[in-house]
């Protein structure tokens, strides 16, 4: 209540910002006690009272268990809580997010984490941050991008220059959408009462008149780990090193400490630079120069940071379990093989790093260079080609379990949308060119192995029931390159280039009970009565249309030079 107060009342301070703020306050009932119901209306109408919107969001378990009970209610409650907060959230075009977390409760966090692991890094002591991310909610598209999908990225160099983006009509396939990086954004956390202990928010509800609930079960030291960690502070005196000056002042060194960190492994990635990046398999080619080998050495903290971040940019990792920092192993054997003459290969982070033992292969080499010079025309910065090592990153071949968890269906797209406003809603009526309109069902975006947004478009709910995505494999091939028929030879023209060798087992397939029907990130599509023809269209197909968006990079040493990279993407249009 004291936040949503607060808000509220930055408007009646004339003068003293640019900024107006409307509130809209989301009550989470976690549906743990009894009485939660109850104390939910009761804030949402002390909420009426001050003209401040609100709407009650319900934790829903699954039948015939008392959440409170369970060992690890604390995160399970706090994943429901993001998430359901997350969907209102996207739903109602809000896109900061303000947390009442204050002083004790980052106290609180430090002591738990020195609880759970006391040799957990330096890095694990920073606390919340005032302002972050948000998390558990990597798979709500629009959490941390834009919802849309955004057809050809300016910033991007199409695969084909011969496309006229003016001239596009039904006959391209899949309507000439291609893979494009998601556009950074979403949901922003702001936590602006962290610097204020608990009694003095207290202290300023009970002058300004401001009510507050006080949940009972927070003072329930067997309740959760968190409890007990408050019960302790409450009713214990506590060694000095364990008192909320030292806590603090431990959460601010480990603060600053990641602050340097970051600053200084960013400046070892000035000293590399992405040539290629194909968005078709997640396949990414890099230069490294010898000054990125040496300040790796110099400072192996940073390094360590460096090597994260770039093998974040691949990796089919989840989000929230990055590491801040690889492995100093897997740091040291990666700079060992930069001074090998052969080629060498590492897996870091779940990243396949490949180095060539001569650099890139001649055609690539040739086209990376005309793309550089036809851009160096428009840059001020330019860098050198000459020294370094080359190395690929992609995704490692996926193991039994990873193809299993990859095989997904996908589920309708409920919420309403307008007709005409392409990415709104599930009955959506799409132009791709002045005299082209068609109606179908879009499903729900899906984040398939945590590199790739997906959505398809068919004609019936039933349709969609029928269609899953999954990893290419070894035993679809006989199958695929049958049906293709004589148009096979395309096919392999495009794997040997977008995904060669078992790389191509990492690339997604949309199947129609169960047989490969299209490669989405390819733009081929199998079956039919010409399968690769430019004119042989979808009308008839399951699968009416398809996009897919690469996962957010947001990361300067790529957005910084973004222009100065060859993007490789699937051709929009094909020639007979």
């Amino acid at each position: 209540m004291a936040l949503a107060y607060l808000l509220n009342e930055i408007n009646t301070v004339p003068e003293k910002h640019n900024v107006s703020v409307q509130p809209f306050v989301f009550i989470v009932n976690h549906k743990a006690r009894r009485e939660s119901t109850d104390e939910a209306n009761y804030v949402q109408s002390q909420l009426r009272r001050l003209s401040i919107e609100s709407e009650i969001l319900e934790i829903q378990w699954p039948n015939n268990i008392d959440p409170a009970s369970t060992a690890d209610f604390e995160l399970r409650a706090r994943r429901a809580r993001y998430r359901l907060v997350a969907d209102a959230a996207i739903q109602k075009k809000i896109h900061h997010l303000f947390l009442g977390h204050h002083q004790d409760d980052q106290v609180e966090t430090v002591l738990m984490r020195l609880v759970r692991n006391a040799g957990t890094s330096f890095l694990g002591f920073q606390g919340m941050s005032e302002h972050s991310t948000i998390p558990c909610c990597e798979d709500i598209r629009g959490a941390n991008e834009i919802e849309s999908y955004e057809r050809f990225a300016r910033w991007l160099n199409p695969h084909d220059p011969r496309v006229n983006r003016e001239t596009m009509d039904s006959r391209l396939i899949n309507q000439g959408k291609t893979v494009t990086p998601s556009v950074p954004g979403g949901l922003r956390i702001h936590r602006p009462l962290l610097s204020f202990a608990k009694s003095a928010i207290i202290d300023f509800c009970n002058t300004n008149h401001v009510p507050h609930v006080q949940d009972k079960t927070n003072y329930d030291p067997t309740l959760t780990l968190r409890n007990a960690v408050r019960y302790m502070r409450t009713h214990y005196t506590l060694p000095k090193a364990l008192q909320t000056s030292s806590i603090l002042s431990l959460q601010q060194s480990s603060w600053r400490f990641a602050t340097s960190l970051a600053a200084r492994g960013e400046q070892i990635l000035e000293n590399l630079r992405v040539l290629t990046f194909d968005l078709r398999s997640g396949r990414m080619t890099v230069r490294v120069s010898p000054a990125f080998i040496s300040l790796c050495e110099l400072d192996s903290e940073a390094g360590a940071y460096a090597l994260a971040r770039l093998t974040s940019v691949v990796s089919s990792q989840s989000r929230d379990e990055e590491p801040t920092l690889v492995p100093r192993h897997n740091l040291r054997q990666f700079l060992d093989k930069n001074r090998s003459r052969s080629r060498e290969w590492v897996t870091v982070q779940q990243v396949l790093l490949e180095k060539s033992s001569t650099g890139l292969d001649m055609s690539e080499q040739s086209a990376t260079s005309g793309f550089r010079m036809e851009r160096q025309s428009e840059f001020s910065e330019s860098f050198s080609d000459s020294g370094g090592t080359i190395w690929t990153l992609s995704r490692p071949p996926l193991r039994l379990a990873e193809i299993t968890r990859t095989s997904r269906s996908f589920s309708l797209d409920i919420r309403p949308g307008e007709v005409g406003n392409e990415g709104a809603g599930p009955i959506l009526r799409l132009g791709c060119a002045k005299n082209y309109n068609q109606t179908g069902l879009w499903s729900q975006w899906m984040l398939w192995d945590h590199r790739y947004w997906v959505r398809v478009r068919t004609k019936t709910a039933e349709t969609l029931s029928h269609i899953r995505i999954r990893t290419y494999c070894e035993s679809d091939v006989q199958s695929v390159y049958t049906r293709l028929k004589d148009r096979g030879s395309e096919l392999q023209y495009i794997l040997a280039e977008a995904a060669p060798g078992k790389l191509r087992f990492t690339i997604p397939v949309l199947t129609v009970d169960g047989q490969v029907s299209v490669f989405p990130t390819l733009n081929v599509v199998v079956g039919g009565k010409d399968s690769m023809r430019v004119d042989s269209g979808l009308a008839d197909h399951s699968i009416l249309e398809w996009e897919v968006c690469y996962k957010v990079i947001d990361l300067p040493f790529i957005n910084d030079r973004r222009e100065m990279i060859h993007w490789k993407n699937a051709q929009v249009k094909r020639h007979k």
